[in-house]
Formats: C-alpha cells, sequence, structure tokens
C-alpha cells in the first residue's frame, strides 16, 4: 500500500498494519491527500481496498493498478465516488461510478 501511494503521487504522512494469524492482514496509509486501506482474506482469495484522495496531483487508479498487480488479482470491481461535488442549492453531495467487474494481466512467473 506504501509503493501504491507513491504510484499515486501522494504524500505519505503515517502507516498502520495489523498481521493476523494464521494469515491476513488490515492496514492504513493516511496520505496528506486522504488515506489508503486494506482488508485480505487470503483463505478466500479475496482483499478489500480503499483508496480515498483528494486533489488533482494524486491518481487514484495508478494506485489501483498498482495495488492489483501486486496482489496478483485476477480480477477486480470498483466503486468510484466522487465526493465534495458542489450542487445548486449550496450543499454538497457524491456521484457514485461502477465499473464492472474485469480481468487483469497475470503476471508469468
Amino acid at each position: 500500500m506504501i509503493g501504491a501511494a507513491k504510484e499515486a503521487n501522494a504524500e505519505i504522512l503515517k502507516v498502520a498494519f495489523h498481521r493476523f494469524q494464521p494469515h491476513g492482514v488490515s492496514g492504513v496509509v493516511v496520505i496528506a491527500e486522504s488515506h489508503l486501506s486494506i482488508h485480505t482474506w487470503p483463505e478466500s482469495g479475496y482483499a478489500a481496498v480503499d483508496f480515498y484522495t483528494c486533489g488533482d496531483h494524486t491518481d487514484p487508479w495508478r494506485a489501483c493498478e498498482y495495488a492489483a498487480k501486486e496482489l496478483h488479482a485476477g480480477s477486480m470491481l470498483t466503486t468510484e465516488v466522487k465526493r465534495g461535488i458542489a450542487s445548486t442549492n449550496g450543499q454538497y453531495t457524491h456521484v457514485v461510478h461502477e465499473h464492472a467487474g474485469r480481468a487483469t494481466a497475470k503476471r508469468s512467473a
């Protein structure tokens, strides 16, 4: 996740991870632009990963692609939430975009 934050051009502030026994990990990388988090279930071949970023200089999609590659993901399903969008009544809202599951490129060993 540190590599994913760097790939997204984020400024890393704090890192905290916990490894579960016999397997699995939960962790967060706090970045100046928000945070990246991961929760894994290796016994099920599943990881839930969140990339929250703000600003124009970070690219959460680069972080997502980097993490998928590093985790050897066979597929990924993504949901993009654009937050802090000003509405006409002076309040703020968000927009949700679902991205269909897609296969990821397999790495050769």
